[in-house]
């Protein structure tokens, strides 16, 4: 807990709340300008479509803006080179630890304020009825999770490279990639592709009257194991950060 304080107490004059959420407030703006002057149809499903919408947008976004938070929350050592110090005083696999759990309550207080702000916003656009519950706590359950290994992925790479431009064009290429898969799939066992496959809703178009039906997926067995791997990934990611980080010749 002492390593843990120390870490936020390193990042206090950092501006990494502001830098993660003037990144947040991209989305918000997104929001505000994509969902204006709904239809009748679309305050009917709103709800519903919240749950489809903000994931992929989240899938597009969110693998560049981990490596942003991960780069920041690491290279405060490298830019002092203060590792060999921090580890006379402390473990590697606690310093590691601690970043990774400093992270975390970031990512996890990130999306209570993004998924605050579209009920906020339904709200006030008048959808019809309330959000289900059930579905937007599991909502965020999946994509914090989902989000998580792909911090641990940056923080393992932005640990291990004291240049950051390293680990920021992993993080780009993985928005890349993450929009591709959006084209071919509708789930995927890759990283970035966890947003993709942790959205609970799913949409069909009808082009003849341009109406969009929105409606809960019913997940095959493939798409559950591509759900599994979310978790699966954020494991891998902690173990194999702690293990090299461990390792490593500072």
């Amino acid at each position: 807990m002492k390593t843990l304080q120390l870490e936020f107490y390193k990042i206090k004059r950092r501006k990494i709340w502001l830098t993660v959420f003037a990144m947040l407030a991209v989305q918000m703006l997104w929001g505000m300008w994509a969902l204006r002057n709904p239809k009748d149809w679309e305050l009917e499903c709103g709800w519903t479509a919240l749950l489809y919408m903000v994931p992929i947008v989240d899938g597009v976004m969110m693998p560049s803006i981990m490596s942003v938070l991960a780069s920041r929350l690491a290279d405060i050592e490298h830019k002092g080179n203060t590792y060999k110090q921090l580890e006379t005083l402390r473990s590697a696999g606690s310093l590691y630890h601690a970043k990774a759990l400093c992270g975390s309550i970031i990512i996890a207080v990130m999306f209570v304020v993004q998924s605050a702000f579209f009920i906020t916003l339904g709200y006030y656009l008048g959808y019809m009825g309330h959000p289900d519950v059930k579905y937007y706590l599991l909502s965020y359950v999946l994509k914090l999770v989902s989000n998580l290994s792909l911090f641990l992925l940056q923080l393992l790479l932005s640990m291990l490279f004291a240049n950051q431009m390293i680990p920021l064009v992993a993080g780009l290429g993985g928005s890349m990639v993450a929009l591709l898969l959006m084209f071919v799939s509708r789930y995927s066992f890759l990283p970035w592709g966890g947003n993709l496959s942790a959205a609970l809703v799913w949409m069909d178009w009808d082009e003849a009257t341009r109406i969009c039906t929105y409606y809960y997926r019913d997940y095959s067995p493939a798409e559950m194991a591509a759900v599994a791997c979310i978790f699966v990934w954020a494991i891998v990611f902690y173990v194999a950060g702690r293990i090299l980080f461990a390792r490593k010749n500072i």
